[in-house]
């Protein structure tokens, strides 16, 4: 960093301004918001663009003006470059950080993007190379918080002796604020108090904690594609169970201090029976652990989510569902191809090819319902391609019928292939690789449309967004 990010305290103390026009009405905007003294210097005001209000205001020239005491912090912003740097050098002479307007060579400070939720302030900076990307920053990250989360802050600070008072230092204490802020974030407390929920789970954090299991889906890509609940879940998780296809982005997302426990399984490599992941969940529960079972795509789709849920209840315990973007879906948008169309597709079939445990499971498939018209979506099928392709061609699907081959569906190293239900067993061997595999059969791809005559076989490296 070239510039050490800092909240300077100005509480008390005198901000200086010097402008007259557009330039300084914009700085002194902002500097209302805070608690300092505001004294404004120009040679002349223009009434109609800068509100004086609540201000000192001083006609005189900005460089021989008496400068006040206690100055915590100066902005040169009179619209004239060359005179702001000269402000600026008189400022730093007289041992007062100053800011010049759009000239960060002359300033000791830059004023960054700030997202306002007062007490809680997020100052978004880019060290003056990109304001305008700042700012975007700025407007994603206002759309994230929600507006009363200065008065969450504010009654949170008004517990903070009672809490040290009542709970020991460590886990106890940051179980109870991650139990008050992220309920009350979400709105949570609407017909109950703040200072009831707080007494509430002070009770319980005085006591061991409940422990409670989330099965979240992880999505089919990267951490982008994950809901806001999913984010909350894993950031909240004291314990983590992930499956070996969850992107290495998402188990970042965990704090430092969760356990991360690989319980994944890959065709013919697995770590845990699904017994020994249900006894595992359970116990993590049962110890008071907020455990996270990290699933790949949606945990409901071809994720053995029955029994494991069958596990936590049968031990008691609260559980909930967080849904993720399933791979289908998420193939289907990498390639553009609907996963229904009217018109042409009234319903979809998901099937996998890979059973529990390993085993192959195409046998206990209606292939006979599934080489109709209706688009099919095969998870799992890489190993079994020809398989499949052989029993619907045998119940009578067109040969002709367009596939669409997906590795590592909405990921960097995406691979997408283009072929035919006659031709799968072919275009899935000249593919190659050996990441999770989706076949689209029967869909439309508006990509391939687009390719100006993409030859139907051909694999090629989805390009880089």
């Amino acid at each position: 960093m070239k510039t050490f990010p800092i909240f300077w305290s100005v509480e008390g103390r005198t901000v200086l301004l010097f402008g007259g026009g557009g330039e300084a009405a914009a700085k002194l905007r902002l500097l209302k918001k805070t608690a300092a003294s505001i004294v404004v210097v120009a040679d002349a005001f223009e009434p109609d663009i800068i509100d004086l209000s609540g201000v000192e205001a001083i006609v005189a020239d900005p460089l021989t003006v008496t400068l006040p005491q206690n100055v915590a912090l100066a902005y040169a912003a009179t619209g004239d470059a060359a005179r702001d740097a000269a402000l600026a050098g008189r400022m730093r002479a007289a041992g007062i950080p100053v800011c010049a307007a759009d000239q960060p060579a002359v300033s000791d400070f830059i004023t960054p993007a700030i997202v306002d939720r007062d007490p809680v302030v997020v100052a978004i900076g880019t060290e003056g190379t990109a304001p305008v990307l700042a700012r975007e920053i700025k407007a994603r990250v206002e759309r994230l918080l929600p507006t009363h989360l200065g008065r969450v802050a504010t009654k949170a600070n008004a517990l903070r002796e009672h809490v040290a008072r009542v709970l020991a230092p460590g886990e106890p204490r940051r179980r109870f604020w991650h139990g008050l802020f992220g309920p009350a974030l979400e709105g949570a407390f609407e017909n109950e108090s703040f200072g009831r929920a707080a007494r509430r789970l002070l009770d319980v954090g005085a006591t061991k904690p409940e422990g409670a299991v989330s099965f979240v889906g992880a999505g089919a890509g990267g951490a982008d594609l994950l809901t806001e609940r999913a984010r909350l879940r894993i950031d909240r998780a004291d314990v983590v169970l992930f499956d070996a296809l969850v992107a290495p982005e998402i188990l970042e997302l965990a704090r430092r201090e969760a356990v991360m426990v690989n319980v994944g399984k890959r065709a013919g490599r697995h770590a845990l029976s699904q017994d020994e992941i249900n006894a595992l969940i359970v116990a993590h529960a049962q110890d008071g652990a907020r455990v996270v079972r990290l699933k790949g795509g949606d945990p409901s789709i071809f994720g053995r989510l029955a029994e494991e849920i069958d596990a936590v209840q049968a031990a008691g315990l609260p559980v909930e569902i967080v849904p993720g973007v399933t791979a289908a879906s998420v193939a289907a948008a990498s390639t553009l191809s609907p996963l229904t169309e009217r018109g042409q597709a009234q319903e979809l079939r998901i099937i996998t090819a890979h059973g529990a445990e390993g085993e192959d499971d195409i046998e206990s498939v209606d292939w006979r319902a599934a080489a109709g018209n209706a688009p099919l979506a095969v998870y799992m099928g890489r190993r079994n391609a020809p398989r499949v392709a052989a029993r619907l061609l045998a119940e009578g699907r067109d040969p002709a019928t367009p596939v669409v081959l997906v590795e590592n569906a909405g990921r960097a190293d995406e691979r997408v292939a283009h072929g035919t239900l006659a031709d799968l067993s072919a275009t899935v061997a000249t593919f190659g690789g050996t990441g999770p595999l989706m076949i689209l059969i029967g869909m439309r791809s508006r990509a391939l449309a687009a390719s100006r005559g993409l030859v139907a076989t051909r694999v090629e490296l989805k390009e880089a967004a």
